[in-house]
C-alpha cells in the first residue's frame, strides 16, 4: 500500500481522484452486466392520459398511479416513432 501512495504522490495525483477512475470503471463494468439500476427517475408527468416516470439515464418508463403516488408495474421502454427515422439515421 506505501508503494501504491508513493507513486500517487509522486505522480502528483490525488488518491480520491485514482479512486474515483476505478469506481467509475468499475460502475461501467456492471451497468453492461446487468443493465441499468434506474437509480434516477424523473417527477411523474401526464402525456395522452397517461401517467409515468422516466428513468434520467436510460429512457426506460414506468406507470405510476396518482391515487396511491407510487410506480406501478414493469419497467418499458417507449416506441419511437418511424418518422423520425429515414434509412436508420435520425432526421432531427
Amino acid at each position: 500500500m506505501l508503494v501504491m501512495e508513493a507513486l500517487i504522490e509522486h505522480d502528483g495525483m490525488d488518491s480520491w481522484t485514482v479512486i474515483s477512475a476505478r469506481f467509475r470503471a468499475i460502475t461501467g463494468v456492471l451497468r453492461r452486466a446487468f443493465g441499468c439500476w434506474h437509480l434516477r427517475m424523473s417527477l411523474p408527468f401526464t402525456r395522452d392520459n397517461e401517467t409515468y416516470r422516466t428513468c434520467v439515464s436510460c429512457g426506460a418508463r414506468r406507470r405510476f398511479d396518482l391515487d396511491q403516488w407510487a410506480m406501478v408495474g414493469a419497467f418499458y421502454h417507449p416506441p419511437r416513432p418511424a418518422a423520425l427515422y429515414v434509412r436508420g439515421r435520425q432526421q432531427i
